[in-house]
């Protein structure tokens, strides 16, 4: 079978994760009112089962001489309304990345923004493992960053969703 030129495109397309240089060039205007307080998703720290695949990314990151990442709060925040917005929809996206991507980097200073998703796996080590064996999301697990924030929530049947944001 042979698949069209904008059909493998669109695969990869939705098969890579994202990241966003610095300049944030071509993507929408923000609507975050940067003047408003913050409300956290749940709280300014990772819930148990979030650390532990935090935990286990740093440790990954550093048996292969990497960086530990920092857990970092308004990322957690951009990270958690992303996963309520998947949950919401009933798939994985990458939707608005530039728009979040924006956002923390207004709030953080950073210079470059990457996001891993993932639904459909039943622990922490499944997603661990599907984002090791994607090249795009490994790149982003090896990549040159010094804070990250994931969100793992459930939706309403117990399925569970995963967005990781990595900044530098």
């Amino acid at each position: 079978m042979r698949l069209a030129l904008p059909t493998i495109a669109l695969i990869i397309t939705f098969l890579s994760s994202c990241s966003k240089y610095e300049n944030f060039v071509g993507f929408e205007e923000s609507t975050d009112d940067l003047t408003s307080k913050v409300t956290f998703v749940s709280s300014d720290a990772h819930n148990t089962i979030e650390a532990e695949l935090f935990a286990m990314i740093n440790n990954y990151r550093t048996s292969i001489g990497l960086n530990e990442m920092e857990f970092e709060s308004t990322t957690y925040y951009y990270a958690g309304l992303h996963t309520d917005y998947m949950i919401e929809n009933g798939t994985t996206s990458h939707v608005k990345f530039g728009e979040r991507a924006e956002n923390i980097s207004k709030r953080t200073g950073a210079v470059f923004v990457a996001e891993n998703v993932a639904k459909d796996y039943d622990t922490t080590t499944d997603a661990f493992e599907a984002w090791l064996d994607s090249p795009g999301h490994r790149k982003n697990l090896e990549g040159n960053f010094d804070y990250s924030a994931v969100s793992i929530k459930r939706n309403s049947n117990g399925d569970l969703y995963f967005t990781q944001v990595f900044f530098r």
